[in-house]
Formats: C-alpha cells, sequence, structure tokens
C-alpha cells in the first residue's frame, strides 16, 4: 500500500475554468502517469532520474512510494488525465535527511494558470511532515519560465553547473541548482497571495 503523508491537505483547485484534483499518487495511477509523460517533449523528462515513459519505470518508482522517503502529488483533469505531478524525495543517508529534492512537472495544458505553484505548494506541505528543512530544484539554463517561477517562490540559486546534463542528441546543458527554507515557504507563498 502506497504511503499517504497524513498531513498535506489535497484540494480542487480551477485551472483554465475546470476543475483539477491535487491528490496523492497511488499504484493505481501507474496508466494515467504513463500517458501524461508520453505526452511530454523529450526536453522535459531530460532531467528525471527514472525514464517515466517507460511503464516498468513507473511500476518501480510506485513501488519505491512505499518505503516513505518520497511523495507524490498529481493533478488530475476531471477527464482523468494527468496534467502535471509534484513529488518531493528525501535521501536515506543520515547525513543529509534535512535535505529533499522537489520536482515539479507540468505539461502544456496546465502551464501558465498557477497550476506549478498550487503543486509545489502541496510538496511543502509533505516536505514539513517529512522532517525537511531545505528543499532543492534542479533545472536547465533555458528554463527560464521555472527558473523565474521558482525565484517568486523564495527560491534562491546555489550553483550553476556548466554542461551537467546532456539531452538524447549529446547537447550538452548548464543545470542551475535552487534552494529554499522549508519553513520559510509559508511566508513567502503568504506575501504572494496579499
Amino acid at each position: 500500500m502506497t504511503q499517504h503523508i497524513p498531513h498535506a491537505t489535497l484540494e480542487t483547485i480551477e485551472i483554465g475554468g475546470q476543475p483539477v484534483t491535487l491528490r496523492f499518487m497511488t499504484e493505481d495511477d501507474a496508466a494515467i502517469l504513463l500517458a501524461f509523460a508520453q505526452t511530454l517533449p523529450p526536453h522535459d523528462l531530460v532531467f528525471l532520474h527514472r525514464d517515466i515513459t517507460q511503464a516498468e519505470e513507473v511500476s518501480a518508482w510506485i513501488e519505491d512510494l512505499e518505503q516513505g522517503l518520497e511523495g507524490v502529488i498529481l493533478a488530475v483533469a476531471a477527464d482523468g488525465n494527468v496534467l502535471g505531478y509534484s513529488s518531493v524525495s528525501r535521501s536515506p543517508l543520515s547525513w543529509n535527511r534535512h535535505v529533499a529534492e522537489l520536482r515539479v512537472l507540468v505539461g502544456e495544458l496546465g502551464r501558465g494558470h498557477g497550476l506549478g505553484r498550487a503543486l509545489t505548494a502541496e510538496a511543502f506541505r509533505i516536505a514539513e511532515d517529512l522532517g525537511v528543512r531545505k528543499m532543492v530544484a534542479q533545472m536547465t539554463i533555458d528554463q527560464q519560465g521555472a527558473i523565474h517561477t521558482f525565484k517568486r517562490l523564495g527560491f534562491t540559486s546555489e550553483a550553476l553547473l556548466h554542461d551537467h546534463v546532456m539531452d538524447e542528441d549529446g547537447t550538452t546543458l548548464d543545470l542551475v541548482i535552487m534552494s529554499q527554507d522549508v519553513f520559510a515557504f509559508e511566508r513567502t507563498l503568504a506575501h504572494l497571495e496579499d
């Protein structure tokens, strides 16, 4: 059974005038997550730890949720299709157990409507419940929209790794590493909503 983080409040929001449910990913979501991943352009998938366009990788990811080191929130449209997700992954190593990696991936239909921000807010609630103090996000330097969004959410740049990512065609890209204090995030979010 997939572990659910009890404190994270899930909700229904409106995206482009349509209801979208934010909910925990379960083992029953493999097919819709796979269908979502297969609609994404290759560049959106280049920095993921797993190739979620492959059924066996999606199944392995869902199995990993049971260990309690990760939480995944799906954004699901009324028609049952996934519009995006956020994940919080914590290391099992004791020396950095207070740090987690945030991944937010929003498909074309969900972009520009605040879905990424809503998924990020839910991810921070999960992080707090997991005892995480610092959230880290990684993206390639050409993802300026994502970098701008994360800066607005209070993330600061920590590192720029030159030629650190290689896409399918062999082109190298710089990787930006950003971070945010988990407990400061709520204040940042409240300030944005004022």
